[in-house]
């Protein structure tokens, strides 16, 4: 694994914007994020100095967009990204581009070091599934780019529908889960992926719908969840700032559609849970209570699940150390 280097500036701009599930928040008082130009897939004089050093892997990830009827993308000059980090990205691709869930046009990013991209050795992917709600926390290059450095891998994810600029409306962990399954089908189809490689994380609620993926797909190889809401019922009665925002994502209260609070809950459905985990969850999380970690992981118990639950003391959602990425970087290198 290359060496975890990256500044603060990004690690905060591609995590930990995306997992604060606080909709009070404004977007003007989110962590910044750095502004990354794109090109359209017209081709522009630009877009073709980026790829020229390494045509190979643009051509194969455009031509794999093709063959799948992808033909709104445009790649992303990390340039900008580097001058931040102060590491070079010379070695990676990143692409922006839109496929089709249910009939709507779905947001979606990829970055991958160009000697993952081959198809005649088709290499691992991990899929992040981001937290926030509706347009906060929405994608940014910065988020797969940051988990293709962090772990030498090909790293895709998709803004829910009505998050960024994808069409559609947020019901938090409802048909927006389909958004992801849709995702993992192009992954499948994708010559230069490993189908039985395709890994996924998942924070704060991308911990909720990776849960919920795992329960309705059996495609994933691995997960690793930071901060999860494993519990959608405690994370309404435990968050009075979250309480009228999942009324109007979900459409009621608890009481009012128990059936659609327990649907979003990994704890009512543990048993239907067969991929390997890897969970995350700090002792003083405010915004989703380690309780909820231990609810699962106490199920877990009870039916013999593969996980590994880590927790350590700190009050920042979503948090992770450095020995943590080498742990993840280890549990998704295991065969």
């Amino acid at each position: 694994m290359k060496k975890h280097i990256l500044p603060v500036l990004l690690c905060i701009a591609s995590v930990l914007s995306g997992c604060n599930t606080q909709s009070a928040v404004p977007p003007s008082s989110q962590p910044e994020t750095e502004t990354v130009q794109t090109q359209p897939s017209s081709k522009s004089a630009t877009q073709n100095s980026l790829q020229a050093d390494n045509p190979a892997a643009a051509q194969i990830i455009e031509q794999n967009f093709s063959d799948h009827g992808i033909t709104d993308y445009e790649s992303v000059d990390l340039s900008s990204m580097e001058e931040s980090a102060g590491v070079s990205l010379s070695d990676y691709v990143c692409y922006r581009f839109f496929y089709p869930s249910d009939g709507l046009k779905i947001e979606a990013y990829l970055t991958a070091p160009k000697d993952q991209i081959r198809t005649d050795q088709p290499a691992p992917c991990l899929i992040y599934n981001h937290g926030g709600n509706q347009d906060y926390g929405a994608l940014s290059p910065a988020d797969t780019s940051y988990y293709a450095y962090q772990f030498h891998t090909i790293c895709i994810a998709t803004n829910y529908r009505s998050c960024g600029q994808s069409e559609g409306k947020d019901q938090f962990g409802g048909d927006d889960v389909n958004d992801v399954i849709h995702l993992i089908d192009l992954c499948e189809a994708f010559a230069y992926m490993d189908n039985t490689q395709l890994n996924m994380i998942g924070m704060s609620r991308g911990g909720m719908m990776t849960y919920e993926t795992l329960r309705e797909d059996s495609r994933i190889h691995r997960a690793i969840v930071v901060s999860g809401v494993t519990d959608c019922t405690m994370t309404y009665n435990d968050r009075a700032d979250m309480s009228s925002l999942l009324k109007e994502l979900i459409g009621g209260t608890p009481e009012e559609l128990p059936e659609e609070y327990e649907k979003r809950s990994a704890t009512c459905f543990a048993n239907e849970i067969h991929t390997p985990l890897l969970i995350f969850h700090t002792t003083g999380d405010d915004k989703v209570s380690i309780e909820q970690a231990k609810k699962l992981t106490a199920l877990f118990d009870q039916y013999g699940s593969d996980y590994q639950f880590i927790s350590f003391d700190s009050d920042v959602h979503c948090d992770l150390r450095e020995e943590d990425m080498q742990t993840i970087h280890d549990f998704l290198t295991q065969k």
